[in-house]
């Protein structure tokens, strides 16, 4: 297996190395004064696997890799996320490794714009625990923590003699 995995890695290096064709689109004239915004609006969306050539079928099931070759590949997936300006945004800090590698494998065919102007911002959080793909080191568990200095205080709650009534 480890000399499968030190194959993959250099694939996965070497498609980095050589990031995709921006597809030809016609830039409408409303949009010819800001081509970032002709890019975000008509680049297609496509799975990583068809703007690199490399398809998901290639990793191996996560019970096959033993000490840190998962690591290594997620080190070359993320070269790729590189190569295509596309940045994992909500990934725990706190996940290792092993299942970090499980969510970027099983995800590897969720539909992506290769944006080279400004970058794509990759979301894998459900926002629900149940099918989170981070499990439990989502942060989507915790309930939100609201800053109370932010709420004003309520003087009148229990002093009915200030209230004034409409009628």
């Amino acid at each position: 297996m480890e000399h499968y995995i030190q194959q993959l890695i250099e694939d996965l290096e070497e498609a980095a190395n050589l990031p995709p064709l921006l597809p030809f689109f016609e830039t409408p004239a409303h949009l010819e004064s800001d081509p970032v915004i002709a890019e975000l609006a008509l680049v297609p969306f496509k799975p990583i696997s068809e703007w690199i050539g490399i398809d998901s079928e290639v990793f191996p099931d996560i019970t096959r890799l033993s000490g840190d070759q998962w690591g290594k590949v997620n080190d070359a997936i993320f070269k790729i996320y590189d190569a295509l300006q596309i940045e994992l945004i909500d990934a725990p800090v706190d996940i290792p490794p092993e299942i970090l590698y499980e969510v970027l494998t099983s995800n590897w065919d969720v539909p992506v714009q290769y944006l080279p102007s400004s970058g794509y911002d990759l979301e894998l959080c459900s926002g629900d625990p149940m099918t989170c793909p981070y499990g439990e080191y989502c942060d989507c568990y915790e309930e939100p923590d609201f800053p109370t200095d932010e709420i004003p205080p309520c003087e009148n709650i229990g002093n009915e003699t200030d209230y004034d009534l409409p009628f």
